[in-house]
């Protein structure tokens, strides 16, 4: 899913589709950001124990709100992706920036870490991600040091404390990176787009009917261009159902609640 709003002189509110959202945190918009960062301790998942039931959360999703297939950036082109997102439970923790390229395709840059099910156990990765709403073939370059795009190893684990910050040089460059300060390892991207980024963005994610269970999600050192992220009056947003509101925004803050 991504949101944003046009590159204009003057801010516009964030542009989320009525009905169930994918996201539970804070949107900031601004005519530009250059940098949005976040700290926050991995979440503890518990999955279903069985695959059918994110089967049956699938289904329900589709059925009820749509809300993977209408918002989540380029996944109508990408059938393995759209069935991945509907049917796998997973819940994510990451910062990003959202702009506009062109009139109706909305671009996200993002990092962070995620966590997906598979018959009971959740699997804790990292990530870098640069989907869009037109597709989801463009993606960053991890620098030659990094394991990939999104990994399992080296570990990310529930407790750790995670670090990540995606940045706008001006121009058309994107510097995304991520940490597990616990654990000691710091990798980046870089992505290149002409897009201007109007959406700072830390949530957590997940999709309706298929949220697994996790322990709460604080977020910390939550900053756009190095300002408390409550210095933009940001929007609110809620995972919907199963109604996961985060806490108010205390300056630089918040915590997602379990479901």
């Amino acid at each position: 899913m991504s949101f944003g709003g046009t590159a204009s002189a003057a801010p516009v509110p964030p542009q989320v589709s009525p009905g169930a959202d994918v996201y539970s945190g804070y949107a900031a918009v601004a005519p530009s950001f250059r940098t949005v960062s976040a700290h926050w301790k991995q979440t503890a998942v518990t999955c279903p124990p069985s695959d059918l039931d994110g089967l049956a959360g699938g289904v329900a999703n589709t059925v009820m709100t749509g809300s993977s297939v209408v918002r989540v950036p380029g996944l109508l082109a990408v059938p393995d992706g759209l069935a991945g997102t509907l049917f796998v439970p997973h819940v994510a923790q990451w910062v990003g920036l959202v702009g506009m390229n062109g009139p109706t395709d909305r671009s996200l840059v993002q990092t962070g870490t995620a966590t997906l099910c598979s018959d009971g156990v959740p699997h804790y990765t990292a990530f870098f991600e640069t989907p869009s709403f037109a597709n989801q073939s463009g993606e960053p370059h991890p620098d030659a040091d990094a394991p990939g795009v999104s990994w399992e190893n080296p570990p990310t684990k529930p407790g750790d404390d995670m670090a990540a910050t995606v940045s706008w040089d001006g121009a058309a460059t994107y510097r995304l990176t991520v940490a597990d300060t616990t654990r000691g390892w710091h990798y980046g991207a870089t992505y290149h787009s002409g897009v201007i980024p109007t959406a700072a963005l830390t949530v957590g994610e997940s999709i309706p009917y298929n949220v697994p269970g996790f322990t709460p999600m604080t977020f910390t050192h939550v900053t756009a261009d190095g300002k408390p992220f409550a210095a933009y009056h940001p929007r609110r947003l809620a995972i919907t159902p199963p109604g996961l509101v985060p806490t108010p925004l205390t300056s630089d803050s918040f915590t997602v609640p379990s479901p």
